[in-house]
């Protein structure tokens, strides 16, 4: 009859009138869609993370530094199954990676002449030159096409000039700094900041995704350094106030738990006052409850002020409150605590003050 909606089932036995039926077909339809959608990116997913498989043999990685940090990220990328070949000056740490399936190698370039990927992580620009030329550096022995990644925190002008000469012999070159403990490097979770270009990251991002959490591309050669250096910067300062108005309350008479509270549930909270409370036992793992114990040591937070006041110099950028922090690492230093972890800063300020520490 004219008008009448005509009730069927359909071939699930749901009932409902035909139009009724044919929106739950269309949405049916767009939910296999989407879920099929799904399965294919992730599939898709799955083939870029072995892009660098050949014939399901994993690319060939070398790793040169294998200390507080170097020696967890290692570790994890023999666990993910990259054939690794491993370098360091000490003994301990290469039996150890031995030990877990990684090759020996007796240097830098026997490292380079075993791998198509080399990874190095040491302290200082002058240390990742020493690895890099010479005839028994990485350059010497890295064939044309492959790669290096330098995971080390050193000046970005150097890095450049790495680059360059890499590229000369036909090498791409990334550089990725990393921001995490030694904890994050063990178990993979570090933030990486990475400059080069936007090719060789998406390649390297499968191997990157093994060591770090958060894979960051910051731009052109160079670039990782810059970033990673410019949040080093701003966390010492950070640091520095945190220290402060911890001396600050507790010279008036509050309670540092209290103070900690205060400032987590307010403006004055920061990834510093998280990890790096400078009285003991009021957060779990604060290193001053180790007396200092690293972490990030002084030394090497020196070295990064270094590295940024130099840089700054050279575009005439004034850092005043980085000039200060600067001398108060320096002064934690002459006090013998370059071992420390750099938080120990807050030990000179008490002094300062005429606390007992």
């Amino acid at each position: 009859m004219p008008g009448k909606r005509l009730g069927v089932k359909d071939c699930f036995g749901q009932s409902g009138t035909l139009p009724e039926l044919k929106e739950e077909y269309e949405l049916s339809t767009r939910h296999i869609a989407q879920t099929v959608g799904e399965i294919v990116k992730k599939k898709y997913s799955e083939a870029l993370s072995t892009s660098f498989n050949k014939g399901g043999t994993m690319k060939k990685l070398g790793f040169i530094g294998l200390g507080n940090m170097g020696k967890g990220m290692a570790l994890n990328l023999v666990k993910a199954g990259y054939p690794l070949t491993v370098h360091d000056i000490r003994p301990e740490p290469v039996r150890e990676l031995v030990k877990a399936g990684a090759r020996a190698a007796s240097s830098a370039r026997e490292v380079a002449a075993n791998s198509e990927i080399v990874i190095t992580m040491v302290t200082s620009s002058p240390h990742v030159e020493q690895l890099m030329y010479g005839p028994n550096g990485v350059l010497a022995g890295l064939k044309k096409g492959g790669i290096i990644i330098d995971m080390s925190t050193i000046d970005p002008l150097v890095t450049r000039r790495i680059a360059a000469a890499a590229a000369e012999k036909g090498i791409g070159m990334l550089d990725a700094p990393v921001s995490g403990a030694p904890p994050k490097a063990a178990d993979g979770t570090l933030s990486i900041m990475v400059g080069g270009s936007k090719e060789l990251f998406e390649q390297c991002q499968p191997i990157l995704k093994v060591m770090g959490e958060k894979i960051i591309h910051a731009g052109n050669v160079g670039m990782g350094e810059v970033v990673k250096l410019a949040n080093n910067l701003a966390a010492v300062i950070a640091g520095i106030g945190v220290f402060e108005g911890f001396l600050f309350g507790v010279r008036l008479g509050a309670d540092p738990r209290i103070l900690y509270d205060v400032m987590s549930a307010s403006s004055g909270n920061s990834w510093v006052l998280q990890t790096r409370v400078p009285y003991p036992n009021v957060i779990p793992q604060s290193p001053a409850n180790e007396d200092f114990a690293p972490g990030f040591t002084a030394d090497l937070m020196a070295k990064d002020l270094g590295l940024i006041l130099s840089a700054a110099e050279a575009v005439k950028i004034p850092l005043l409150a980085g000039s200060l922090t600067r001398q108060l690492i320096e002064a934690a230093r002459a006090a013998g605590y370059g071992s420390k972890d750099w938080s120990v800063v807050a030990k000179i300020i008490q002094r300062l003050a005429g606390e007992e520490t």
